[in-house]
C-alpha cells in the first residue's frame, strides 16, 4: 500500500460555495500538487473547476453520517469520532489523490466539520488557507444549486466558520476573501504566495512557482451570487466583522469567534440533524422490514421445496409398498397354491423323515 505524501500539505478550508474551488486551482497552478485527474470529482456547470478529491469527499460525507450528520446537518459538536475511525484507509485514499512529489493542496469543504480527524491523518505541519465568502452570496448559491432555503443557508454558513476556526487552532494559517481574489487575483494572491515562500518547509520548491499562472486561473466570471450587508442577521454579521479582521497570515492560527448573539442558526441546524436522523432511522426500518421479508420468503421457498421433496419420497415410499405387497400376495398365493397340490401332499412322508435327519 502507497505511502501518504510527507507533505508540506496545504489544505484549503471553507465553507460550501465559497470559492475554495478556485483557491485551491490557482496554487495548483502556482506550482502546489493538485489532486489527480482520476480522482478528481466531476464538476457541475455551475463550478467547472472542482480540485476536489471524489474518494475523500464520500470518504468524509460517510464520516459524517457516523457522527450522525452530513454535509448540508453538521453533526452535534458533543458526537465523538468512533474509537478507531479508519485513519489507515484515509491515508490510503489520500496517497492514490495526491501521487506527485510536490506539496499537496487538497480542499473539501466538510474539513470544516473534521479537521481533528484529518489533522492526524495528514503529516505536519499542516498549513491551511481559510477561503471565506459573503454569507448571504453562500446562502444564495446554496439556494441557486440545491434548493436549499436562504435563511438555513445562513445558519450553515456560521456552523462551518465556527467549527472551522476551533479546528485550525495551532495551525499556521492565511485567512483569505473570495471577493478580494476576484476582484483583483494577483493582488489578492501575492501576500498569500509571499507568506507561503517564506516558511521553510516550502524553500525546495517556492523558486519555480508561478504567481502570473496562479492569477490567471481565476475565472471571475464564476461569481454568480452577490452580498448584501444591510440584509444580514445580528449573529452573522459579527461573524464577517470578525473574519474581516482576520485576513492574512496567523501563524499559527489562535482566534476564536465572538459569541453568538443569539442561538438561532445552531437551533436549525439542530432540527434539520434530527429530521436527517428520523429520515436514516426510516430507511433504516423499511430495509430491516424488506430483509426479514426477503428471509421469511426464503424460508417460506425451502419449506415449499422441502415438503414437495417429502411428498414426492412420500409417494415413492408408498409405490415400493404396493410393489412389496403385491410381491408378497403372488408369493402367498404360489405357496397356497403348492400346499394344495397333490405333489405337496405325496411327498409330505419325505419331508419329515428329512426334517428328522436334519434333527429338526
Amino acid at each position: 500500500m502507497a505511502s501518504v505524501h510527507p507533505g508540506p500539505w496545504v489544505a484549503v478550508i471553507g465553507a460550501h460555495r465559497s470559492g475554495t474551488s478556485a483557491v485551491t486551482g490557482a496554487l495548483a497552478a502556482l506550482g502546489l500538487q493538485g489532486v489527480d485527474d482520476a480522482d478528481r470529482m466531476e464538476w457541475a456547470e455551475s463550478n467547472p473547476e472542482h480540485w476536489e478529491s471524489l474518494a475523500a469527499a464520500l470518504f468524509d460525507e460517510d464520516l459524517l453520517a457516523d457522527l450522525g450528520g452530513a454535509w448540508n446537518a453538521p453533526p452535534d459538536p458533543a458526537a465523538t469520532f468512533p474509537a478507531e475511525p479508519d485513519r489507515a484507509r484515509a491515508a490510503e485514499l489520500m496517497a492514490a489523490a495526491y501521487p506527485g512529489s510536490a506539496p499537496p493542496v487538497w480542499k473539501d469543504p466538510r474539513a470544516c466539520l473534521l479537521l481533528p480527524f484529518w489533522r492526524e491523518v495528514l503529516p505536519g505541519p499542516l498549513t491551511a488557507v481559510f477561503v471565506w465568502r459573503d454569507p448571504l452570496a453562500v446562502a444564495r448559491s446554496l439556494h441557486a444549486r440545491d434548493g436549499m432555503p436562504v435563511g438555513y443557508g445562513l445558519a450553515l454558513w456560521e456552523w462551518y466558520i465556527r467549527s472551522a476556526a476551533a479546528g485550525l487552532a495551532g495551525v499556521d494559517t492565511y485567512v483569505l476573501e473570495y471577493a478580494a481574489v476576484v476582484a483583483d487575483p494577483e493582488a489578492a494572491l501575492a501576500p498569500l504566495v509571499g507568506w507561503l515562500t517564506g516558511l521553510d518547509r516550502f524553500a525546495p520548491w517556492a523558486p519555480s512557482w508561478d504567481l502570473a499562472a496562479a492569477a490567471a486561473s481565476i475565472d471571475g466570471g464564476l461569481r454568480h451570487q452577490a452580498g448584501d450587508p444591510e440584509a444580514l442577521p445580528a449573529d452573522t454579521a459579527v461573524l464577517v466583522e470578525w473574519l474581516q479582521g482576520l485576513a492574512g497570515p496567523h501563524a499559527p492560527f489562535s482566534a476564536s469567534p465572538p459569541p453568538a448573539p443569539t442561538s438561532w442558526p445552531e437551533a436549525m441546524v439542530a432540527a434539520v440533524r434530527e429530521e436527517l436522523g428520523t429520515r436514516r432511522r426510516a430507511a433504516d426500518a423499511v430495509a430491516e422490514v424488506r430483509r426479514l421479508t426477503a428471509e421469511l420468503e426464503g424460508a417460506e421457498e425451502a419449506a415449499r421445496q422441502i415438503r414437495a421433496g417429502y411428498e414426492v419420497e412420500v409417494e415413492r415410499l408408498v409405490g415400493e409398498l404396493g410393489d412389496t405387497n403385491r410381491r408378497a400376495a403372488a408369493a402367498q398365493a404360489e405357496l397356497d397354491r403348492i400346499t394344495r397340490s397333490t405333489s405337496w401332499r405325496v411327498t409330505a412322508p419325505l419331508r419329515a423323515a428329512s426334517q428328522r435327519r436334519s434333527g429338526r
